[in-house]
């Protein structure tokens, strides 16, 4: 199950990185951020920065994906393996969802699978984490292009003129991973703030719900 870090003062789902570090390579964590306007997370009754509570996502279980998604969740462990044809896996799987994706949010489909706000709040807060997590991965692949090109493993060409082309071609793709990476972390930070006031609209739609922070990692269940 999907736990999501959110105020414990205001309510506002939070993030580990204000805006800005999006598509850093590490998390921060102290203090966390709101997503509604990028602001640190409110502070607790003794002045100190509050730490999330993490609850749980309230769309209803999938009793039918439950298996695949346990599966999924040790095929890509976070210690396991990583490699060319992992990597190639996981965004293969995520291009096959795509196209349910664009069937399943249609003028017929949405019907079904978009049927109360509380579920569009909901997606609205998926649509915002990937996004978010895609802004980083374009930004990293293109730091780690750069990076590897100006090893001297892969530079020491014996013509210095085609050494500079080389760079100034890796220098070409690193700007565009990283537009690419900064229009991406704006849109996850529009979405980002959609979601916290989808959230407040569809709040009173759900009477008696409440969720309740367990024992967890603060940083689990995000990405």
């Amino acid at each position: 199950m999907i736990h999501l870090p959110i105020c414990p003062v205001c309510d506002e789902p939070v993030a580990d990185q204000p805006a800005t570090h999006w598509t850093n390579a590490y998390r921060g964590g102290i203090p966390w951020w709101h997503l509604a306007d990028n602001s640190p997370i409110c502070p607790a009754a003794d002045g100190q920065h509050s730490q999330p509570d993490l609850v749980a996502d309230p769309l209803p279980v999938d009793s039918q994906t439950n298996t695949w998604l346990d599966d999924m969740s040790r095929l890509f462990a976070v210690d396991g393996p990583y490699d060319p044809a992992r990597l190639g896996s996981a965004i293969t799987a995520a291009e096959h969802l795509t196209r349910w994706l664009h069937t399943a949010t249609g003028p017929f489909s949405a019907l079904l699978t978009l049927p109360a706000p509380s579920d569009v709040s909901s997606l609205i807060g998926h649509l915002h984490r990937s996004t978010r997590l895609l802004a980083r991965v374009h930004a990293q692949i293109g730091s780690y292009l750069l990076d590897q090109a100006r090893q001297a493993h892969l530079t020491s060409l014996d013509d210095s003129e085609r050494r500079s082309e080389v760079i100034d071609a890796v220098d070409d793709v690193h700007a565009w991973l990283q537009d690419a990476a900064d229009s991406l972390a704006q849109s996850a930070q529009a979405s980002g703030a959609a979601w916290s006031s989808a959230r407040t609209v569809t709040a009173t739609s759900r009477p008696g719900a409440s969720s309740t922070a367990g024992d967890i990692d603060p940083q689990e269940g995000q990405q």
